[in-house]
């Protein structure tokens, strides 16, 4: 995977300790962290230093790749793909992006360049990827994305403290190309 991704609006760069005091203030967001399973509520002082540590062992080892969303040089969001568990073809994607820039195409933007490099540099054949159910722009995202639902199931949410409904979807390698996503964008 690159280190750097870019978009006509966008770049998604690796993050840096630096980025912590914003990804703390971002994620840290009521609205935010509680459509998040991972992501705690309140978000403390050192959490995402601890996080963002993790990024260069994890991508080292193929498990996970975590990207930092900019738009206009400001950190905006994050993006990124984790190992699966249960199946070594697929990776699960995952994003959010700060309140203040919601209905502006940004998850859709960041995450169809995802695809379009993982598909291209990792002998993947799914990504995966859920929301909790009253999430309905996430699922339009992926919907967006060629994403369909596999299979509802509750999942966790360290916000809520509580298992909530939701939402699992799936795209295979053979749907993102019929769906334009791998001729529409080059991995320079």
């Amino acid at each position: 995977m690159q280190d750097v991704l870019r978009t006509d609006r966008l770049v998604l760069r690796h993050f840096n300790l630096d980025d912590a005091p914003r990804v703390q203030a971002l994620a840290g967001n009521w609205k935010v962290a509680s459509m998040l399973a991972r992501v705690p509520y309140p978000y403390k002082d050192g959490l995402a230093e601890q996080w963002i540590a993790t990024h260069d062992a994890r991508r080292a080892a193929k498990q996970g790749y975590a990207y930092a969303i900019e738009r206009n040089g400001e950190l905006v969001g994050s993006i990124g793909l984790d190992s699966s568990d249960e199946d070594s073809n697929a990776f699960e994607l995952g994003y959010w992006i700060g309140e203040a820039w919601w209905s502006l195409g940004i998850a859709t933007e960041a995450a169809r360049r995802l695809v379009v490099e993982t598909f291209a540099r990792l002998p993947v054949e799914r990504l995966t990827a859920g929301h909790f159910v009253e999430n309905h722009a996430s699922g339009r995202v992926l919907t967006k994305l060629g994403f369909r639902y596999i299979a509802e199931n509750e999942i966790w949410s360290e916000a809520r403290r509580a298992k909530l409904r939701g939402l699992r979807m799936e795209l295979p390698r053979t749907r993102a190309a019929t769906h334009n996503l791998l001729a529409s964008e080059t991995t320079e």
